[in-house]
C-alpha cells in the first residue's frame, strides 16, 4: 500500500469519504467500484451529452484501495483474429492519447510521464517469441516504422537497455504515472464539480432487479435503487455477476519499492520504462519514477506455483518467495547496479489483486438479459492501457451511442457466446494448464 499511504498528502481527504452521511436511496446511475475503471467511468457519464441528475458511486473499502492503488501505468490473433488482435493494439495507443489528454485537460498532478519503454527479452526462447510476433505483426499490415524499434543484436540490447544478460529488446511508445494520484483527483473532481456522491466501507452484498424496472443494490447500511449500474469490480465481479464466474478469475500479484543505487540516481535515472521477460509468459515489468528517482518494480510470479496466485483474493497478505525475489531483481537485471548501502533498495513491497479473462482482454459492454446493466471488467494485468478508453465506451453505450461510436474492439463484448466459448475450462483451470505446458498467454 506504499502508492497509496505515499500520496495522502493530496487536498482532498479520500479517507472514510461519505459524500452524505445517509447512503442515497436512488439514483440514476450506480458506479460499482472506485478504481481506475469506476473513477473513469464516472467522468466520462459526468462530463459528457445529457449527463445523469445522480450519480452515486459505492466502493466496498477505501476509494482506490484495490489493485489500481497499487499499482504503477505502463504502459490476439490466436482467440479473435488478425483484424482483432489489430484494433487491441490500436485501442492501447488510443488510450495512451486519451490519458494524455485528459491529464492535461484537468490540470491533473499524477506524476505523468511518456516516453518510450524497453520489452526485454532475458533468454533465447524469449527473443525468438518476440521477434516471429513482430514479423507476423508486420506480415498483417501493422505499422512498425517510427514506433516499434527492435533491437535484435544481443551486445547493443545490453548497451541500449544497461540490463545484464538482455538476448534482444523492443522499444516502443509508453507513458507511467502515479494511478493513485490520478484515480482520487478524477473522483474529488466528479463529486465538487459534478455533484457525485461517492460512499466508502459500503460493500454492495447484492444486485437484484427492482418492480418496475433498475436494480436494488443491497448493502449493509440499506438498499439504493438506480436505473443504471456499472460493474468496475474487476476480480471481484462473480460476487455479484455469477455468471462471470470462472470467466473473471483474481490473480494475486506483488509489486515493490526501491531506492535507487547512486549509478541510478539524479542524472543516471533510467530513460524507460521496463519489462524483462523470460521464455513465454515470465516477466517483471519496472519504472523509475522521475521525480524522485524511486524504482517501482513488480512481477516474480513465475517464481512459485501458479495455483498458490490464481483464485486467490485476499491483498493483505505478502508471499516471502515474490519479496525476495523483488529484493534482488534490480541487481540481477541492471549492469552497474552495484552493492546497496544503507538506506538504498527495497523499500516495501504489497500485494494487489488482478482479474483475468480467457483470453487476456476485459469484458466492456452491456450485460446481456439485464437492462440497464453494465461492465467494465477482467482487466487482465493489463487495465492500465486499456481502462480509459473502455470506460469512455461505457458512457457512450449508456447514452445509448451505437458500439461503433464507442471504436473498442469487438472482441471486448461480453456476449453470450464469448462467455460460452471457454466451454467448461474456467480461467483458473487455463492457467495452471499453461503453467505446465508453456501456452503463451498475453498478460
Amino acid at each position: 500500500m506504499y502508492l497509496v499511504l505515499a500520496a495522502r498528502n493530496q487536498k482532498f481527504t479520500s479517507i472514510g469519504h461519505r459524500t452524505t452521511e445517509a447512503l442515497p436511496e436512488t439514483a440514476e446511475v450506480a458506479i460499482i467500484g472506485s478504481g481506475i475503471s469506476g473513477a473513469a467511468a464516472a467522468y466520462f457519464i459526468l462530463t459528457g451529452p445529457n449527463p445523469p441528475k445522480s450519480v452515486v458511486m459505492l466502493e466496498a473499502r477505501e476509494l482506490c484501495h484495490g489493485a489500481t492503488g497499487r499499482r504503477v501505468l505502463h504502459g490476439l490473433q490466436e482467440h479473435f483474429g488478425k483484424e482483432q488482435a489489430l484494433k487491441i493494439l490500436q485501442n492501447e495507443m488510443d488510450t495512451l492519447n486519451l490519458v494524455t489528454e485528459i491529464i492535461e485537460k484537468e490540470g491533473i498532478d499524477c506524476d505523468f510521464w511518456r516516453g518510450l519503454s524497453f520489452d526485454v527479452a532475458m533468454d533465447k526462447e524469449c527473443a525468438d517469441f518476440f521477434y516471429a510476433s513482430f514479423k507476423d505483426f508486420q506480415a498483417d499490415g501493422g505499422k512498425t516504422d517510427g514506433i516499434v524499434e527492435w533491437i535484435g543484436n544481443a551486445e547493443e540490447a545490453q548497451k541500449r537497455t544497461r540490463s545484464n544478460d538482455a538476448q534482444a529488446a523492443a522499444e516502443f511508445p509508453a507513458a507511467s504515472l502515479w494511478p493513485y494520484k490520478l484515480v482520487i483527483h478524477m473522483i474529488n473532481l466528479c463529486i465538487t464539480k459534478y455533484g457525485m456522491n461517492a460512499q466508502t466501507n459500503t460493500p454492495v452484498r447484492s444486485v437484484t432487479e427492482a418492480p418496475g424496472g433498475g436494480w436494488n443494490l443491497a448493502t449493509d447500511r440499506g438498499t439504493l435503487k438506480t436505473e443504471k449500474v456499472v460493474y468496475a469490480t474487476n476480480a471481484f465481479t462473480a460476487t455479484l455477476l455469477p455468471e462471470f464466474l470462472g470467466r473473471i478469475a483474481p490473480y494475486r500479484g506483488q509489486c515493490s519499492a526501491v531506492v535507487p543505487t547512486k549509478p541510478f540516481s539524479g542524472p543516471n535515472i533510467l530513460t524507460h520504462t521496463y519489462s524483462h521477460r523470460y521464455g513465454l509468459n515470465n516477466f517483471d515489468y519496472m519504472i523509475q519514477r522521475p521525480k524522485d528517482g524511486i524504482v517501482i518494480i513488480g512481477g516474480g510470479r513465475w517464481k512459485m506455483p501458479v495455483e498458490e496466485l490464481v483464485g486467490y483474493m485476499d491483498d493483505s497478505e505478502k508471499v516471502p518467495v515474490l519479496t525476495e525475489h523483488l529484493k534482488g531483481a534490480m541487481k540481477t537485471y541492471m549492469t552497474g547496479w552495484g552493492e546497496e548501502a544503507v538506506g538504498e533498495g527495497l523499500l516495501c513491497d504489497w500485494t494487489g489483486i488482478m482479474g483475468y479473462t480467457p483470453e487476456a482482454v476485459p469484458y466492456v459492454g452491456a450485460v446481456h438479459g439485464k437492462p440497464g446493466a453494465f461492465i467494465t471488467a477482467g482487466h487482465s494485468g493489463h487495465g492500465m492501457a486499456r481502462t480509459f478508453t473502455c470506460s469512455r465506451g461505457i458512457a457512450a453505450l449508456m447514452r445509448g451511442e451505437s458500439w461503433e461510436s464507442t471504436k473498442l474492439p469487438e472482441c471486448f463484448q461480453p456476449t453470450p457466446e464469448r462467455l460460452a466459448l471457454a466451454g467448461t475450462q474456467t480461467v483458473e483451470q487455463l492457467w495452471c494448464e499453461a503453467d505446465k505446458t508453456g501456452v503463451p498467454l498475453m498478460h
